[in-house]
């Protein structure tokens, strides 16, 4: 049964809730987000992926976008201080654009809110209370909230939707069932001047001896980020800023890129751990983006999802069916479940194997003869391509298990991954 859906309510004014109430506006929906102007200084997330690009262009944003972010052709991984291996996104082939982009977050989430007020999207300053309906999984605004907003939806929005990022509005009302990830690290980061230059400007990601870090090279700035068990952090003051500076100091590996650098802003913290709700519809209501659930950002998929689920949830509730819902539901869930698989390879050490047994059997006959395949279907991982193509899924599966524990049982390698997992 189609379900009567024409005034929706929209929790959340970030990249996920703006552009989903852009796309549901050119669709002739009454559309309005209650959004609370509080961002803070800077924001993870801000290194793109390929497979973004063609959904800005939908938007018609990517021209905007790119005025103000660095041209990302590639990703750098570092399995210790000395060994590098960088992928250019022109590697993976398919049929994405072989770049992405390092954004400033505040300029990159301004577009999308820009884009949304042009399209006519109706933003109310005010939080949105929201209450349960008796013993059922239906939603309804306060009273109180819907006299804030002059009872724009003449009574109740037919639909509302939680894009509300981490604070998951909804699954904390309903108390909704969540699937958790191992590791509980946090990550901590600030914006660098000073830091040595990277050219070309790819996202560079390094494993270190307790955790890992990121640098990202934004225009004037290097976004300089550390991902580590909160237990390591301690050691290294008492509060955020003491522990980021000290820990930048102390590890041989940032201090060759950051010894002359200068900390321009604050210090971020983000609780760093996955989570995923199992639930992401009701009777009236949706999850999208963070809200519906949030993986570790090593592989820059936080922004992507966020759009790409933008554009799927617009597409449920135009169709309007149990169907739709249902299926957006499943697509989300296995989405984030490949993106969460990928996520453990980084882990486990499996993806640092990889690549130290291709460095060892390079010159054989055997590394000659699927090095280029391997350095394809990799790539495809930073790009975001390889969730999405059902052979990189299945190629994938299979080196990182039965073809790394083939060849060593092949006396082809004698590596342990565990010897190379992030600590």
């Amino acid at each position: 049964m189609k379900r009567n859906i024409k005034t929706i309510a929209i929790i959340g004014g970030g990249p996920s809730g703006c552009s989903l109430a852009t796309l549901l506006k050119r669709k002739g929906y009454t559309v309005g987000i209650f959004h609370l102007e509080k961002r803070p200084e800077i924001i993870v997330g801000e290194s793109l992926v390929p497979a973004i690009i063609p959904y800005l262009r939908k938007l018609g944003v990517e021209d905007e976008v790119k005025t103000y972010s660095t041209y990302k052709p590639g990703a750098s991984v570092w399995v210790n201080k000395d060994e590098e291996a960088t992928s250019p996104f022109s590697f993976g082939g398919g049929g994405l654009p072989p770049y992405a982009y390092n954004v400033p977050r505040i300029k990159f989430d301004k577009t999308i809110f820009d884009l949304a007020v042009k399209e006519g999207v109706t933003f109310f300053s005010h939080a949105a209370r929201l209450e349960q309906v008796g013993n059922t999984d239906e939603l309804k605004l306060s009273d109180d909230t819907l006299v804030a907003i002059n009872d724009f939806f003449n009574g109740q929005p037919d639909l509302i939707v939680d894009a509300s990022g981490r604070s998951r509005t909804i699954s904390r009302l309903l108390d909704i069932p969540t699937k958790e990830g191992e590791r509980k690290d946090i990550a901590v980061f600030a914006h660098l001047s000073g830091a040595e230059k990277i050219e070309p400007y790819n996202i560079h990601l390094h494993r270190l001896e307790k955790g890992w870090n990121w640098r990202i090279p934004l225009p004037d700035r290097i976004s300089v980020g550390v991902v580590i068990d909160p237990k390591h952090l301690k050691e290294f003051g008492d509060t955020k800023e003491e522990q980021y500076d000290n820990f930048l100091k102390s590890d041989e590996t940032l201090r060759k890129f950051t010894a002359n650098a200068k900390r321009e802003t604050g210090v971020a913290q983000y609780n760093n751990y996955q989570l995923i709700s199992q639930k992401m519809y009701g009777k009236n209501w949706l999850l999208t983006g963070d809200a519906g659930g949030f993986l570790d950002p090593i592989f820059s998929s936080g922004l992507f999802l966020a759009i790409k689920g933008s554009f799927a949830a617009a597409e449920a509730i135009s169709i309007g069916t149990d169907v739709a819902f249902k299926k957006y539901q499943k697509d989300q869930l296995y989405e984030l479940a490949i993106w969460q698989k990928l996520v453990d390879t980084w882990y486990s050490g499996g993806l640092f194997t990889l690549f130290k047994v291709g460095q060892d059997r390079m010159d054989t006959a055997f590394g000659r003869f699927i090095g280029p395949h391997m350095q394809r279907h990799l790539t495809r991982i930073f790009s975001g391509e390889a969730v999405y193509k059902s052979y990189s899924r299945r190629f994938l599966n299979f080196v990182f298990g039965p073809m790394l524990s083939l060849m060593k049982l092949g006396g082809l390698h004698n590596r342990k991954t565990s010897d190379l997992a992030i600590k």
